[in-house]
Order: C-alpha cells, then sequence, then structure tokens
C-alpha cells in the first residue's frame, strides 16, 4: 500500500519477516529511548504512525496508532494531529516519530496536544536535525527540505506553501523550537520541553533506509555498537556538526 508516495506496506511487513541488521539496529535504539519515557499501564496515542512499526515494538503498550490515511494496520485511520476529536486530557502521552517536520502548522498541534494531554503527559518526539551534515545531505539526496529564516511557533507559518511536494519535510522545526525554547514556553506556558539528546550520524548513514532505498555497508551488531558509541560522543558534542536527530520530550504542567 503506497500512502502519499510512501510504500509503508512495504516497511511493515519488513520488519515484520525481519529486517536488516542496520536499520533494526537505529529503529531499536530510538523505540529504548521511547521506553524510557512511557511505560505499560499509561495510556498512550501515536501520531502519523506510517508503517505502524510502534505495534512491533511496543506491542504490549496501551498505545493507539493513528495516521492521516487508511492502512489497515491502523488503530485509528483519518486522523489529523492538528484537530483531532478527542475530549480533553485523554492521554498520558503522545508519540510522534519523524512527524512534526511534515505538519502544516507545529502550532495546532501543540494547542491539540496541550488539550488532549492529561497533567504530567508527555509528547515524546523522534526527529531529524539540521546540522551541517544533515544538510549537506538533504542537499545532495533532494529528499526533503529545510527552512530556517522562518518559524514553525508563528501563526503565519505554513509547511503546506512551502513545500515541494506531498512527502516533502521542513527538516529544521525541531531545531527551530529547541533554540526557541524561552519562546516556545511563552507561548505554551503549560508545556516544558525537556531531555534532549542530540542522536545519529553516521548509524543513520549507514542504515539502508527505512521508507527510502539507500546504499549501506552491512554490519554485525558489534560493529554496530562500536559506531554508535561513537555517533553518541560526535552528536552530544559537536551536534551542529554531526548530529542528524535529535530526541526530545515536552511534557505537560
Amino acid at each position: 500500500m503506497k500512502t502519499d508516495g510512501i510504500n509503508f506496506e512495504h516497511c511493515r511487513n519488513l520488519f515484520l519477516k525481519g529486517a536488516y541488521s542496520n536499520i533494526y539496529f537505529l529503529v531499536e535504539k530510538r523505540y529504548e529511548f521511547i521506553k524510557q519515557h512511557i511505560n505499560k499501564e499509561q495510556k498512550g496515542i501515536e501520531f502519523g504512525a506510517g508503517a505502524g512499526l510502534s505495534s512491533i515494538f511496543l506491542k504490549d503498550y496501551n498505545l493507539t496508532i493513528t495516521d492521516l490515511c487508511t492502512s489497515y494496520w491502523l488503530d485509528l485511520k483519518n486522523i489529523d494531529a492538528q484537530k483531532t476529536e478527542f475530549p480533553n486530557e485523554t492521554f498520558d502521552y503522545i508519540l510522534m516519530i519523524n512527524v512534526l517536520h511534515h505538519l502544516d502548522k507545529p502550532l495546532e498541534f501543540f494547542r491539540e496536544a496541550e488539550r488532549i494531554l492529561k497533567p504530567a503527559g508527555k509528547i515524546v518526539f523522534i526527529e531529524p536535525f539540521t546540522s551541517l551534515l544533515m544538510k549537506l545531505l538533504l542537499k545532495l539526496s533532494k529528499h526533503e527540505s529545510f527552512y530556517e529564516k522562518i518559524s514553525p511557533l508563528i501563526q503565519e507559518y505554513s509547511f503546506a506553501k512551502l513545500s515541494k511536494s506531498n512527502i516533502d519535510g521542513n527538516n529544521s522545526v525541531a531545531k527551530l523550537i529547541i533554540k526557541d525554547k524561552n519562546i516556545f514556553e511563552q507561548i505554551f506556558p503549560d508545556l516544558s520541553i525537556e531531555n534532549i539528546h542530540y542522536r545519529e550520524a553516521f548509524i543513520f548513514m549507514n542504515s539502508g533506509g527505512q521508507y527510502h532505498k539507500s546504499p549501506y555497508l552491512p554490519l554485525p551488531k558489534f560493529m554496530l555498537k562500536s559506531v554508535y558509541l561513537k555517533d553518541r560522543i560526535l552528536t552530544e558534542i559537536f551536534p551542529y556538526i554531526f548530529a542528524l536527530g535529535v530526541y526530545f520530550t515536552v511534557r505537560k504542567k
């Protein structure tokens, strides 16, 4: 099943049948971060679930997976993260994996998230980070875009007006929100940005791609662990040079 130009079913089947070690290791590390900030007793929702990998990696969790499409593995279909019909204070957490940078109006999403989260609830984000390395990769691949001269937190921001295709994304959204952390918390005094971790350099570049295939060198797990540890050092010390991803949470007070 292709949704908006992305073959989600291919990716899902890849993981159901046993994905190759490089991409599995990368995705597993993402879910390790997520599991640090949620638990099985909490009620959660994922927006933009795509291939529905959370139903594989978080299968024992009380998580509802949704997307703005009709893929058969979704718990709820055609759900817009920027405007849901859920009652106030429904969820303990919201999960967003590489989704925020695709939203037309992130400001509207945060307003909606603030409304449907319970007090002390969290949003857990995995997002691209436009370091110098990421900008170079984006320019070479022409896969997605980045726009750093307009804040995603202003009402006038509309990615639909900036995007070049229906699978485009503004990879600088998370970077700008974190950079303007004080502005974010002025706009949303009941939300707080926490647990910022810069991740994914060469472990991402050699993953082979999740939805879009790219060349890679297959590595055994012990070598992947070595690359991952080197990545951790590079991305934490020099995030604006090497980090291709950022993991963070937003907590409702």
